[in-house]
């Protein structure tokens, strides 16, 4: 496997994906799709419940992260997505 990509829980594939982590949060990188495509994903708890980012021959898995705090779009088309855990009250 070359490349890098993200797997949603639900076996979506978005080619060019990439995470990191960063204080508590995963930040999500995604060319190829509107803003729209990326809200109906990333605001969907059932899809994010687990998020896999491949690239190479490693990759990291991030699960809980339900909860979409940030999704913006930058002049380039690249979307920005911020992730946290839902906080039990």
């Amino acid at each position: 496997m070359t490349g890098r990509r993200l797997i949603l829980n639900d076996g979506t594939i978005i080619e060019n994906g990439e995470a990191g982590y960063s204080a508590g949060s995963i930040c999500l990188w995604v060319t190829g799709m509107t803003l729209q495509e990326a809200a109906v994903l990333f605001f969907d708890p059932s899809k994010t419940a687990v998020i896999t980012f491949q690239y190479g021959q490693m990759e990291d898995v991030y699960e809980g992260y339900t909860q979409c705090v940030l999704l913006l779009i930058d002049e380039d088309g690249k979307i920005t997505i911020t992730m946290k855990r839902e906080v039990s009250a």
